[in-house]
């Protein structure tokens, strides 16, 4: 078994879209997402940055995946102008955090078993003294490989109190 990677990201933005449970296509979502944010710009201009992700309000044993509270979207720098929507209503949603540690492992397994994965890390990050923050995410990655392909990876993270 692989040992987490621990990585100092700073503060992060994060632009999303209301989620409940582990969507059907969470790469659509994004597009979504970044439709709104190409549609709808401030000052200074945004630009997502990184992979797809859904990041969750609460820990995966709080509730059954199913009743997971989330964002699917990506992150952001710049801003929005306030009210950005999808043309469905969906009103696009910012949240900015500070300081954030993440511990990070990549997940093969299913997404209902999202909560084991979580649960190693909260185990990880626990035995090493540290304080989970009350959110998680998962990202939706592509590697690409030496003959060129892409290989799609998924990586659970924890965040801790620095």
């Amino acid at each position: 078994m692989t040992d987490p990677t621990v990585t100092r990201l700073g503060n992060l933005r994060f632009a999303g879209i209301p989620v409940t449970g582990w969507p059907a296509d969470p790469l659509a979502l994004a597009e979504v997402v970044r439709a709104i944010v190409g549609a709808h710009p401030g000052d200074p201009a945004p630009a997502l940055i990184g992979p797809a992700c859904l990041w969750y309000s609460h820990g995966p044993e709080d509730a059954p995946p199913a009743r997971w509270d989330g964002l699917a979207g990506s992150a952001m720098t710049g801003m929005v102008r306030p009210g950005a929507a999808a043309l469905d209503g969906r009103r696009l949603l910012v949240e900015d955090y500070r300081n954030l540690i993440a511990w990070t492992l990549p997940h093969r397994d299913a997404a209902a078993d999202l909560g084991r994965t979580w649960r190693r890390l909260a185990d990880a990050a626990g035995a090493a003294g540290r304080r989970l923050r009350p959110y998680w995410r998962v990202c939706l990655r592509a590697r690409t490989l030496a003959d060129g392909n892409l290989l799609p990876v998924t990586e659970v993270q924890v965040f801790v109190e620095p």
